[in-house]
């Protein structure tokens, strides 16, 4: 009796062993699982954080420098314009005042000087600028727009210095004729420079 006890108590140990072991797979399989998910999950948050990284540089080094840059073309210009303006109503009185002719002359050289600075400045972002950054694809607009500033600053240029002439001359009626022409010019010039700070918004 004891015997035949035993061998039933063993027959029923064998029967449960099978089961075990397979709830015991089951979870070590579905450890295996979680493991691999937590992995892959870890793997790709480390590439998210490094494409974060590269456009956060991109910005901080390309994007940000440029649009400052963009900012400064707008403001030289217009600095240049108001010294321009006060030189010639400067020589528009019957006797100009010197210090202000003085003044906007200087002036005018210095931020003539910081516009052709400014320029190479930008261009020199934008050619460095990565080829395969997000903003990459709206640069040529931009540089688009700087080739057809850039050669008007020189035309302004002359034109400025033509109507100077005049008045320096004493040719008043003639050279506010000009004047009048060349604002037009100046004016197409700065509406170009606002779309060079809106197209480079993009950018960022």
């Amino acid at each position: 009796m004891p015997c035949e006890r035993a061998q039933e108590i063993l027959r029923k140990i064998r029967c449960r062993m099978p089961f075990r072991q397979t709830i015991a797979a089951k979870i070590f399989g579905l450890a295996i699982i979680l493991l691999l998910l937590t992995i892959a999950l870890a793997g790709f948050l480390l590439y998210e954080v490094t494409r974060t990284k590269q456009d956060l540089t991109v910005v901080a080094n390309f994007d940000v420098p440029l649009t400052q840059s963009l900012a400064r073309l707008h403001e030289f210009g217009l600095r240049r314009r108001l010294a321009f303006e006060r030189w010639f109503g400067a020589l528009n009185a019957s006797e100009p005042n010197r210090e202000i002719v003085v003044e906007a002359t200087e002036n005018y050289a210095l931020f003539t000087r910081k516009l052709a600075d400014e320029f190479t400045n930008a261009r020199r972002i934008i050619s460095a600028y990565p080829k395969r950054a997000p903003g990459s694809h709206t640069l040529a607009e931009v540089e688009t727009l700087l080739d057809q500033i850039e050669p008007a600053y020189q035309i302004i240029n002359n034109r400025q210095r033509e109507v100077l002439d005049m008045q320096r001359a004493g040719q008043h009626d003639k050279a506010n004729q000009q004047l009048n022409l060349l604002n037009d010019l100046q004016s197409t010039v700065q509406n170009e420079r606002e779309t060079v700070n809106l197209e480079d918004g993009g950018v960022e």
